[in-house]
């Protein structure tokens, strides 16, 4: 299980999805306070909602779960998962509000990248609000590339950013871009 000292009393640790749940239970509502979403038509076909719910629960693709603590407690997460054999998904990092400022998603941030370089993936995704600096400045400066915009139905517009970890092919796909590096 992976593990690391980040100094000043904060560790990062993978932790199992019944640690995870449980402190997304308690803080996912205040951290994402000012976050609003559109509500989605209503799903009105129990079967189809029982496999969608039993996908959710599925443990067929790589996952990760790591959670940052202070004095014991969980403090800052990340959790994410594959989607294909060379690409993972950032799908959902956070530090509590009387954490923020510290430097503590961007430590966050080098530790998931690394742990994700050692699992051999090649590519790292993820999508933010257009409005969330927090997250969006931390993972520029890490190196993540804005490679496209989407607009989503309840989470409405999202920009996608990439993690190349192959300078090689960093530099092709930027070039593709318009971009010399």
């Amino acid at each position: 299980m992976y593990s690391k000292d980040l100094g000043s009393g904060f560790t990062v640790k993978e932790v199992s999805a019944v640690e995870l749940n449980a402190c997304l239970d308690e803080h996912f509502a205040s951290v994402y306070s000012n976050r609003h979403e559109a509500e989605a038509v209503p799903f009105d076909d129990p079967q189809a909602q029982a496999k969608i719910d039993e996908r959710r629960k599925q443990e067929q693709r790589y996952r990760l779960r790591l959670a940052v603590f202070f004095e014991g407690s969980i403090v800052g997460w990340h959790y994410g998962h594959a989607t294909d054999a060379e690409t993972y998904y950032m799908q959902n990092s956070a530090v509590l509000p009387s954490f923020r400022g510290i430097g503590l998603y961007a430590k966050l941030l080098t530790c998931t990248l690394q742990k994700l370089q050692e699992e051999g993936f090649q590519v790292v995704t993820s999508i933010h609000h257009p409005n969330n600096p927090s997250v969006l400045i931390p993972k520029l400066k890490a190196g993540f590339i804005v490679t496209g915009m989407q607009f989503h139905e309840r989470f409405r517009s999202l920009i996608e950013l990439k993690y190349i970890y192959n300078p090689e092919r960093r530099k092709l796909f930027c070039r593709s871009l318009g971009l010399d590096i």
